[in-house]
């Protein structure tokens, strides 16, 4: 049934009363989520990979924008069955991701409590009309790194081959080595950041609403998304060439200041052209469909009368409030280590610590300890240790921060001493000339855990079973004498000695999973 269905007499306008309870819900959900936008933003305003989301709200407005008679033209069908279903879940994510100190999940439950509340208050229909413009939301949520991470070495090396190949076309000479081009008079490295998989996110997150926009043919639609990603990855390729170029000739300046910024602006810019152009080819010829106004009803209005909606709205801004209520009182108590870290010594093992600077930065640790421990056998291992008495938004074990850690970390079991062997983290980084073995791990509640969404987990469970979110994350290194595998097993060997005396010590400063 469609408005137009209605007699004049069952069409009121609108009540005030029933904008006033808008304008309540809105509140109420600004109230429970406050903190993950504002958290939200603060991550598109530091991560220079989510810039473009600020975009999103603004695209994802006008597509509700440009639907709004046929939502408009929809009659109101509350499904209070389903709807309760997805709005429960929705706000259940945010307490466990607010529990565990996630910021993904409490992000992801915004998407789960939109859509929950539109069919709770308006039926399928209506979150049918208006599915694109939410789910095109997903692309301002910080999550797109577990997509893109494993993407970035095949990119990178797509990258460096075509773009090899165009500086041979050009011909300048060239030798490839990986993701190493090396000139005559320079050598080019296609970094991780320069592996384009962040312009290919860039550019889904503007086609798609173009796409929606512009075009009619679901065909068409899809075809100018495949363009688009197509684009992304050739472009990036020409972005390599171009540099390789303006290199080779002594043109380019320093690559790694205003010029390689331009060069990143100018293929985007030619990526842009690309996309456009390929919207204009597509979009000719086809057929504009015409909107009947005799089947909108009153396209300027929403008939809702006060009287079938008051109880349903009240209900869902009481909800609302109980859940921001229950959001913003801090459940968890801080836990205090048994002994201070700076008390911690292994002058009975024969290791002797000296304090330094810290070489990670990890912020919003309540404890924490950077040394250097030296041998009597002449072993050198560099220790920090971090510890968090409880974590909170912008205050978690697992952020940004200690996320880039795990890059290119491989899994290695080693033994702890008393608590046996567990499985860590082990990589290797080069800094200046030389090479260290790095191993590290979380400590949560005596639990060793190396992966860092099993720590998310873990906290989780921590804080919905025990009360709390404390943990501590636990790094030692050592420099390799030389690169081949006798230097590798030697540094080995150092760190293994070191954990074997060093961990049951500091199992005496941690505090216990009975504390």
């Amino acid at each position: 049934m469609s408005l137009a269905d209605r007699t004049p007499g069952e069409q009121s306008a609108p009540d005030y009363r029933v904008w006033g309870m808008g304008a309540c819900l809105v509140t109420a959900l600004l109230f429970v989520y406050a903190p993950v936008l504002h958290a939200m933003v603060l991550q598109w305003w530091n991560i220079s990979f989510y810039s473009y989301a600020f975009l999103i709200p603004v695209v994802s407005a006008y597509l509700v924008w440009i639907r709004r008679d046929r939502v408009l033209a929809i009659v109101p069908q509350p499904h209070y069955g389903s709807g309760s279903v997805l709005l429960t879940l929705g706000l259940l994510v945010l307490v466990i991701g607010q529990t565990g100190g996630i910021n993904a999940l409490q992000q992801i439950s915004l998407l789960i409590t939109l859509p929950g509340m539109i069919l709770f208050l308006f039926g399928k229909s209506v979150l049918k009309a208006l599915l694109l413009p939410i789910t095109f939301l997903l692309f301002m949520i910080p999550i797109w790194e577990v997509v893109t991470d494993p993407l970035h070495v095949p990119f990178q090396a797509f990258s460096a081959n075509l773009g090899v190949v165009l500086l041979r076309v050009v011909g300048i000479p060239v030798f490839q080595d990986g993701v190493f081009i090396h000139l005559p008079n320079i050598t080019l490295e296609v970094a991780r950041a320069c592996s384009g998989v962040n312009y290919l996110i860039a550019v889904l997150a503007t086609s798609i609403p173009l796409a929606t926009i512009v075009l009619t043919d679901v065909r068409k639609r899809i075809l100018l998304v495949m363009l688009a990603m197509i684009i992304s990855v050739f472009a990036n390729s020409l972005r390599v060439a171009l540099i390789g170029v303006l290199a080779y000739y002594d043109l380019s300046g320093d690559l790694h200041g205003p010029y390689h910024v331009l060069h990143g602006v100018f293929v985007s810019l030619i990526g842009y052209i690309a996309i456009f152009g390929g919207l204009w080819a597509l979009s000719r010829g086809q057929q504009v469909s015409h909107i009947n106004p005799s089947t909108l009803g009153h396209p300027e209005r929403w008939n809702i009368e006060w009287k079938q909606v008051r109880t349903s709205w009240m209900i869902l801004a009481v909800v609302l409030v109980l859940a921001g209520l229950f959001r913003h009182v801090d459940r968890s108590y801080p836990v205090v280590l048994r002994q201070n870290l700076s008390e911690l010594s292994l002058d009975s093992t024969g290791w002797t610590g000296n304090e330094v600077s810290f070489i990670e930065k990890v912020e919003g640790a309540d404890k924490s300890l950077s040394r250097v421990y030296r041998s009597t056998s002449g072993g050198e291992v560099r220790l920090a240790v971090w510890y968090f008495e409880a974590q909170t938004q912008g205050k978690e074990l697992v952020s940004a921060g200690t996320a880039k850690l795990h890059s290119n970390a491989i899994r290695s079991k080693v033994r702890l001493g008393t608590q046996g062997e567990a499985e860590v983290n082990r990589v290797l980084r080069r800094e200046g000339d030389k090479t260290h073995m790095i191993f590290f791990w979380y400590d949560i509640n005596g639990h060793i855990i190396a992966g860092k969404h099993e720590a998310k987990i873990r906290t989780v469970f921590d804080a919905m079973i025990h009360g709390r979110t404390n943990g501590a994350l636990v790094w030692v290194a050592a420099v390799l004498p030389s690169e081949d595998q006798a230097g590798k097993d030697q540094t080995l060997t150092t760190l293994t000695d070191f954990l074997e005396d060093f961990y049951p010590v500091l199992r005496q400063s941690l505090p216990n999973p009975a504390d």
